[in-house]
């Protein structure tokens, strides 16, 4: 553990240190997920905008009972049955954004932002001809998050695309008739749109870059991927009362940046190579761990394997490398990603 002046936050890279902070919420409060820069600016803003900027503190950001009110009523939407539906309509996506593709396209933004993005929007009951502007939703939030100076265009941007977002699904029914108060639907609405696309996105471009033709254990490809490239890379915790770790002493207030990329290479507990016959024991740190476990993992693994299935039922190959990838604080994944292919077999 060290601090990073350039995030003002203690860097957590150690599995087990991860694990701990994790599996401690009273200690380590969720409440400042995005980090200490988004925090700061939060302090300056009038009323009207900070809620906007609160719009970001939803399931990921809240502690205690509140995250458990939270977390009960997203789980209707991620429920094993609710997932295990989705399996057919999601390989009909998968298929059809495949089959239309042309001979040389990129991965990323041809296939896997809009077929997440249509997951996403399957999930959240939107008409199909809507998905693009979730797009719109999604850039700024990224951008205020990326780990770059907050100037007032990026400020600006995002107000613009949260008033937007907010006009849109005020009048949808997500989450609607629960326990939830208007800002917490939305806030969760955001927090399943920017996960669910952002993340998965980059999942399956990472997973293109290592399919294999003779590796038919998908289900262990998907989360040796996300083990090993972490679709987000890690995200804020604040202490709650003075605590040390690991030798350091951390203070009341003080932030500490969980970087899950380097927990789920330790080499204490993981070996470096691409092994999707890891033991599942111990488990990685890509989904997290503890109560803010990824609420969409089982969504994701599915969405991993059955896209991994289409592709090996086609050939293709990356039409260029080396592979550039997004900057990005907490986010990873390739920026752009040209492949080939040829017409499905059978």
């Amino acid at each position: 553990m060290e601090f990073d002046p350039r995030i003002n936050a203690q860097r957590v890279t150690a599995y087990a240190e991860l694990r701990a902070v994790l599996s401690d919420p009273v200690t380590f409060s969720s409440r400042n997920m995005t980090g200490p820069q988004v925090a700061a600016v939060a302090a300056l803003l009038p009323p009207e905008q900070r809620r906007l900027l609160e719009l970001m503190s939803s399931l990921n950001a809240a502690d205690g009972s509140r995250h458990a009110r939270i977390r009960a009523a997203a789980n209707q939407k991620f429920t094993p049955t609710a997932v295990r539906r989705m399996a057919d309509p999601i390989r009909e996506r998968a298929r059809a954004l495949l089959d239309a593709l042309p001979e040389e396209a990129d991965f990323v933004s041809e296939f896997a932002a809009p077929f997440a993005l249509g997951v996403v929007g399957d999930v959240l009951g939107v008409p199909e001809k809507d998905f693009p502007l979730f797009r719109e939703f999604v850039a700024p939030v990224l951008e205020l998050t990326s780990g770059e100076e907050v100037s007032e265009r990026v400020l600006g941007s995002y107000f613009t695309g949260m008033n937007e977002f907010c006009a849109y699904f005020g009048r949808s029914d997500a989450f609607k008739g629960g326990q939830l108060s208007e800002q917490e639907r939305l806030s969760l609405c955001l927090a399943v749109v920017v996960a669910g696309t952002d993340s998965t996105t980059n999942m399956l471009s990472s997973m293109l870059l290592r399919l294999d033709r003779r590796e038919r254990r998908l289900g262990g490809v998907v989360e040796e991927v996300v083990r090993l490239d972490s679709p987000f890379i890690g995200f804020f915790r604040t202490a709650t009362c003075p605590v040390t770790m690991a030798g350091t002493k951390i203070a009341e207030g003080e932030h500490l940046f969980l970087d899950y990329a380097a927990g789920n290479r330790d080499p204490r507990v993981f070996t470096e190579d691409f092994d999707p016959g890891r033991p599942s024991v111990p488990g990685h740190l890509g989904f997290g761990h503890g109560p803010h476990y990824c609420l969409g993992a089982q969504l994701a693994r599915l969405e991993g394997r059955i896209v991994a299935e289409e592709l090996l039922d086609r050939s293709y190959e990356v039409a260029e490398q080396p592979v550039r990838y997004r900057r990005h604080l907490i986010s990873h994944g390739p920026a752009e990603l040209r492949f080939r292919r040829a017409q499905r077999r059978g």
